[in-house]
C-alpha cells in the first residue's frame, strides 16, 4: 500500500530551550538544544551578532590582572542632574566612573577615581576581595561592601568628594539582668551595668542625675526601672522620691534609649562616664554588604555576625549627606515632654531568622530583603513606609545564591538560588509577593549542569529596550577571575530561555569582564568661555585666569544597547564592545557556532515508521549591499548561510547537513549605489530531500562560518507507512 502523506508547517519557533520535557511530550516551538541564536518575538530565529569593540574604542590607562575582581553599578542623577548617569566600574580596590552621555563609551572615563583601600575596615581581607553594591539618593552614590566602611560619593565639576558614613543608633540594649529591674538594687552591691541602664532610662542630666543621687541616698538602693524619674515630682517640679514610690510600676519596664552610640563601636563607657562596665565597648567587626534607597532614605544590611545577621538599619529622611548615617529617632525616648518617634526618623529592623542578607531591593511600596535562606518583604501599613509603622513578612524560604545574580526587569526581581532561577509576582491589591521558580518547567537540567563555582561568579543586566535579562558566567575552571564566556538569556515577554557563548581566540584572547545597559541618552559637562560686550571681550580674573562657565548639555548617543566591558588580551587594558559584529566572528577573527535543534516529531503516531521526503525552508534575505568595485569584484554585505540536517529514532548524530540559503537569481551590483542589494525577493525558499526514516524525527539548523541567517520557518512533506 502507498504511504499516506501529510504536511506540517513550523513558523513559531520561539519557546526557547526546553530540557524538562521527555521525548514523547516535547512541546512544539521549543528546542532540545541550541546555541548563539537570537530568539525573536515574531516567531523567527536569527544568528547572534559577533562580539567586537565599539567604533573608535580607546584603551584604559589602567590594566586588569587575572586575579582582580570587577563589579558594575549605575549612578543616576549624578550631582543632582537628572540627565547625568555614570557607569561605576569596580576594578579590584579602585572605582572608576564612565559618563554614559557620549561616544565612544570607552573614552568617557572621569579623570578622578576612588581608592576603596582608604576605607577598609579594621581586620579587612582587603577592599579588592569583595564586590561592591551601589545605590543612589539625591545625587549621591552610596557604596557598600563587607570589606569597607560604607561611603558616600558626591560629584561636582569633575571632582569626587568621599565621605565615610558614621552610623549612629540609640542604645536600646539593657546591660544588667532584667529580672532585677522591677525592684530596688542595693547600692552596697557594685553594679555599674545597672547604673548604665538607669542613666540610659533617663536618670541622667541635671535633674535626672540629681534624682538618681537623691533616691540612692534615701533608700541605700537604686530605683526600680519601672517608670521614669519624673513620675514623682513635688510642686516645684523637682524629684520627690516619696511621691515617686506612690506610682505603682508593677512589672512594667520603662523606656530606654537616651544614649546615642556608633553602631560598629558602641563605647558605653565614654558616653556614660562609667568605668567597670561588663561591656564598656561593644565592637561589630563586620560591615554592611548591601544598601538600597527607599522611601526617601537609605537602608543598610548584610552584616555577617551572629548578633547582627538579621539587622537592617535605615536612615532618617535624607536631606543632606550627613543624614545617611542617622539611624535613630530624633527625640530622646526618655524625655519627659517630647519623646515621640517621628515618621521621618531613622531606626532599626531586626529579622532574627534571616541568614546572611545579600541584597535589598525596593519595588513600589515595599522593600524586599534577599537572604541566603529566604526573602522578606518590608512594607508600610498603608503603603507608605514610616518609622512609626511598618510590617515585615516572609515571602519565601528560597534564598539568593549571591547578589550579582539579582536583576530587576520592569520592576520585577529575578535571582538565582541554590536550586534554580526565581522571580516574584505581586498581588495587585495587597502588594504581597509570591515566589515562582522559572527553571523547573523549562531548563532545570541545563541550569544544574552549570559549574558550581561558575554560579558564584554570575553577573546580570537587564536590557530595558528589548526586554531581556542577560546572566553572564565563566567557563568551568576559568583562571581569569572576572571573565564571562557564557550568557543565559531570558526573553521576559516570551518567558523563554536561550544560551550564547563567546569563543576565545587561540592565544592572548580578548574577553568580556562586565555588562552594562546604556539607554542611549545622557548628559555631559561643557565649559563655555565667559565674554562681555556681545562676545567681543574675554572675561578674566585679576590674576589673569580665564573665566569659564560649566554647563550641562543633554546628549543622544544613539540606539540603546547592552554594552560589554572588555579586557584587551595583549595588554590587559579595559575597553568597551557589544554584540554588533556583522562579520559574524567573535573578536573579528574567531568563529562561533550557531544552531538550534527541534524537538521530537512523531508525525501523528508512535507506532509506524515515517520519512520526510522534502523539507522547504524559508529564510529572509539578509544582504544589505555590496563592497568592492568592478575590477576587484564585489562581495555581499552580511551574506547568509544556513544548513539543515535530520536525526531519526532518538539518534544523537544528525545526517549530512545541506545548504538551504540559495539565491536563485543572478546578482547585478549597482556601481552607483552599492547599498542597493537589488534582489527581487525578500524571502529565500529552498527545498531539499531529507534522507532516512524512523518513528520520530528531529531537525537541526546550523550556521556557516562568517555568515548570517534569519530563519522564518519551514514546512515538511511527511510520509507514514501503512504497516507497523
Amino acid at each position: 500500500m502507498a504511504q499516506s502523506l501529510s504536511q506540517k508547517a513550523t513558523n513559531n519557533f520561539v519557546k526557547g530551550l526546553i530540557t524538562e520535557a521527555a521525548e514523547l511530550t516535547f512541546p512544539d516551538g521549543a528546542s532540545v538544544d541550541e546555541l548563539n541564536c537570537d530568539l525573536r518575538r515574531d516567531g523567527t530565529r536569527r544568528r547572534r551578532l559577533g562580539v567586537e569593540y565599539e567604533t573608535g574604542n580607546v584603551l584604559s590607562s589602567f590594566t586588569l590582572s587575572d586575579a582582580e575582581q570587577t563589579a558594575t553599578g549605575s549612578w543616576v542623577n549624578v550631582g543632582g542632574n537628572a540627565n547625568l548617569e555614570f557607569l561605576v566600574l569596580q576594578k579590584g580596590a579602585i572605582l572608576y566612573f564612565y559618563n554614559k552621555g557620549a561616544l565612544p563609551y570607552s573614552n568617557q572615563v572621569e579623570s578622578n577615581s576612588v581608592n576603596l583601600a582608604s576605607y577598609q575596615q579594621s581586620g579587612s581581607n582587603g577592599a579588592d576581595t569583595a564586590k561592591c553594591q551601589f545605590t543612589s539618593i539625591k545625587g549621591t552614590l552610596v557604596v557598600s561592601s563587607p570589606e569597607i566602611n560604607t561611603i558616600a560619593i558626591q560629584y561636582s565639576s569633575g571632582t569626587f568628594t568621599v565621605t565615610q558614613i558614621d552610623f549612629e543608633i540609640r542604645d536600646f540594649e539593657f546591660q544588667s539582668s532584667r529580672a532585677a529591674f522591677y525592684s530596688e538594687r542595693s547600692t552596697i552591691i557594685t553594679d555599674k551595668d545597672r547604673d548604665y541602664d538607669s542613666q540610659n532610662c533617663g536618670w541622667v542630666g541635671d535633674k535626672g542625675a540629681a534624682a538618681y543621687t537623691a533616691y540612692k541616698s534615701a533608700n541605700t538602693a537604686r530605683p526600680p526601672l519601672t517608670h521614669p524619674w519624673y513620675a514623682g515630682k513635688d510642686s516645684d517640679g523637682d524629684f520627690d522620691q516619696a511621691e515617686w514610690k506612690k506610682v505603682y510600676g508593677g512589672s512594667t519596664l520603662t523606656g530606654n534609649g537616651h544614649f546615642k552610640l556608633d553602631f560598629f563601636t558602641k563605647d558605653r563607657a565614654t558616653v556614660s562616664g562609667l568605668s567597670g562596665l561588663t561591656k564598656p565597648t561593644d565592637t561589630e567587626v563586620s560591615r554592611f554588604r548591601c544598601a538600597e534607597s527607599f522611601s526617601g532614605r537609605v537602608f543598610y544590611a548584610g552584616i555577617d555576625s551572629a548578633e547582627n545577621a538579621g539587622t537592617i538599619l535605615f536612615s532618617k529622611l535624607v536631606e543632606t549627606v550627613d543624614d545617611l548615617g542617622t539611624c535613630h529617632q530624633q527625640n530622646d525616648p526618655t524625655a519627659e515632654y517630647v519623646s515621640d518617634l517621628f515618621p521621618t526618623d531613622g531606626g532599626e529592623i531586626r529579622i532574627p531568622d534571616a541568614v546572611k542578607i545579600q541584597k535589598l531591593y525596593a519595588y513600589q511600596n515595599s522593600l524586599f530583603v534577599f537572604a541566603e535562606n529566604g526573602v522578606w518583604q518590608i512594607s508600610g501599613v498603608d503603603g507608605v513606609f514610616r518609622a512609626t509603622e511598618f510590617s515585615v513578612n516572609r515571602v519565601t524560604r528560597v534564598g539568593i545564591l549571591q547578589p550579582q545574580t539579582f536583576v530587576e526587569a520592569e520592576g520585577i526581581p529575578y535571582w538565582w538560588s541554590r536550586f534554580g532561577i526565581h522571580t516574584l509576582t505581586t498581588d495587585p491589591v495587597s502588594g504581597q509577593g509570591t515566589e515562582q521558580n522559572l527553571t523547573i518547567p523549562t531548563i532545570q537540567t541545563f541550569w544544574d549542569a552549570i559549574d558550581a563555582d561558575s554560579k558564584l561568579k554570575v553577573t546580570a543586566v537587564y536590557d530595558a529596550i528589548n526586554k531581556r535579562i542577560y546572566w553572564g558566567y565563566p567557563n568551568a575552571s576559568e583562571t581569569v577571575a572576572s571573565k564571562l564566556n557564557n550568557f543565559l538569556i531570558l526573553d521576559v515577554p516570551l518567558q523563554a530561555f536561550f544560551p550564547w557563548k563567546i569563543s576565545d581566540q587561540s592565544s592572548n584572547t580578548d574577553c568580556v569582564i562586565g555588562l552594562a545597559f546604556y539607554s542611549g541618552y545622557g548628559a555631559s559637562e561643557v565649559d563655555l568661555d565667559v565674554t562681555s560686550n556681545s562676545g567681543a571681550d574675554d572675561v578674566v580674573l585679576s590674576n589673569g585666569n580665564d573665566v569659564v562657565s560649566t554647563q550641562i548639555s543633554n546628549t543622544n548617543t544613539g540606539d540603546p544597547a547592552i554594552v560589554l566591558i572588555c579586557r584587551e588580551g595583549s595588554n590587559n587594558k579595559i575597553t568597551f564592545g557589544a554584540f554588533t559584529g556583522i562579520a559574524f566572528l567573535d573578536w573579528t577573527d574567531t568563529n562561533y557556532s550557531s544552531f538550534a535543534e527541534t524537538g521530537y516529531d512523531f508525525i501523528g503516531d508512535l507506532i509506524t515508521k515515517k520519512n520526510a521526503p522534502y523539507i522547504v525552508t524559508y529564510c529572509r534575505v539578509t544582504e544589505t549591499g555590496f563592497t568592492g568595485n568592478e575590477s576587484a569584484g564585489y562581495t555581499a554585505i552580511r551574506p547568509s548561510g544556513l544548513k539543515v540536517s535530520a536525526a531519526w529514532d532518538f539518534a544523537e548524530a544528525f545526517g549530512t547537513a545541506q545548504q538551504v540559503y540559495r539565491l536563485k537569481f543572478p546578482l547585478f551590483p549597482n556601481n552607483d549605489d552599492l547599498t542597493d542589494f537589488n534582489y527581487p525577493d525578500d524571502v529565500i525558499t529552498s527545498r531539499v530531500k531529507i534522507r532516512g526514516h524512523g518513528r520520530s524525527m528531529r531537525v537541526k539548523y546550523e550556521s556557516e562560518q562568517g555568515k548570517d541567517f534569519l530563519l522564518l520557518g519551514w514546512g515538511m512533506v511527511q510520509g507514514r507507512n501503512p504497516r507497523y
